[in-house]
């Protein structure tokens, strides 16, 4: 894993940038993730306040500047509990750019190997929360078609807020039909897989998606999609297990919510963490909370779609579970091998399931 941490006097000059008169009391950094995240108590005219960091480790590309902006379109246009922007520097020498300066939320920040400590009833709570999270997520109409999500900014930023502008998000290489654009899914997964340990179970599992894409019935309306809500993704309050804040925004699909919905369950289930044995299995009771909070906030027709669809959608997840398999267990060092070649037994056996 690359080195995350960054000089006090790197802090202090993206702070100044974005804020000229605050001044850096002290900076902790994150103890997990892929880039730079600092915790700071800065002092300000008006007294100390918490902020938070976030940046992009040297040599490593990153897409901080997109999400600065995008969640400065999500705080102006919706009421999910998303950090503030109070400023970006999307390119600086010396800096690691992009990074941006944000307000910090209530609520704790949990690994997803956490969620063995969670009781039933927060664990409930975590899916419910969720679910009506991405009900108000999907009520934004800021997509039109299927793809990948970005952000078309005209300005460039060295300290000052992102533009609220929603007509920044675009869809990049967009497919106006749900069904072409997963059957494009399907073709791209089958040559990332053939690279990968699963490379003899492509043609199982995605033979069993494809077999399903013509059946898919519902509205088939784009939104902007989460796709990965994992709890370290998330703000929890400690004791009820409730979502009080959505971290984590570089990466968004233009998808439909049915599909959304179950990515989710599996990135809130723990993703591949969930293949080890050292904890309970919480896949059904966060299906069905996630299901119970989206269907109090959102449209009938979503819940029933997601149903509906779940035997196409169930194997899909499972193969891009398989093609991210070598990415998320890198780097844990030798002596994880025999539980990494478990976890990647028990998803042979899934996938056998599914066949």
């Amino acid at each position: 894993m690359s080195d995350r941490t960054i000089p006090d006097a790197q802090i202090t000059e993206l702070v100044e940038r974005v804020e000229p008169t605050w001044r850096v009391e002290d900076a902790t950094p994150a103890e997990d993730g892929h880039h730079v995240v600092y915790f700071l108590d800065v002092a300000t005219p008006e007294g100390t306040r918490e902020v938070v960091l976030k940046g992009t480790p040297s040599g490593q590309s990153s897409s901080c500047d997109d999400e600065a902006r995008l969640l400065a379109v999500l705080d102006d246009h919706t009421d999910l509990p998303v950090p503030e922007v109070l400023g970006a520097v999307d390119d600086a020498d010396g800096l690691p750019t992009p990074a941006f300066l944000a307000t910090a939320l209530p609520g704790g920040n949990y690994s997803r190997t956490a969620l063995v400590e969670f009781s039933t009833e927060r664990v409930r709570e975590l899916a419910r929360s969720t679910g009506r999270l991405l009900a108000e997520l999907h009520r934004l109409d800021a997509v039109d078609a299927y793809g990948f999500v970005g952000v078309a900014a005209d300005e460039r930023l060295d300290g000052g807020r992102p533009s609220a502008d929603l007509d920044q998000i675009v869809v990049h290489d967009p497919t106006e039909s749900w069904t072409d654009y997963l059957r494009g899914e399907v073709e791209r997964l089958d040559d990332h897989l053939a690279d990968t340990r699963f490379a003899d179970l492509r043609r199982t599992v995605l033979s069993a998606v494809g077999a399903r894409i013509d059946d898919l019935a519902g509205e088939f309306d784009p939104v902007l999609a989460r796709v990965d809500q994992s709890l370290d993704n998330s703000l929890v309050d400690p004791d009820t297990g409730r979502v009080t804040g959505l971290l984590d925004w570089e990466f968004c699909v233009a998808a439909t919510p049915a599909y959304d919905l179950a990515f989710v369950e599996y990135t809130l289930v723990g993703g591949h963490w969930r293949l080890l044995p050292e904890g309970p299995d919480h896949r059904a009771a966060i299906r069905e909370a996630l299901v119970e909070g989206y269907g109090a906030a959102g449209p009938d027709h979503v819940v029933e779609q997601f149903r509906a669809n779940r035997e196409c959608y169930a194997p899909l997840v499972r193969a891009h579970e398989m093609a991210n398999f070598a990415a998320w267990f890198d780097g844990v060092g030798a002596d994880f091998d025999h539980r990494r070649d478990e976890a990647a037994r028990r998803l042979r056996a899934e996938i056998d399931r599914i066949a």
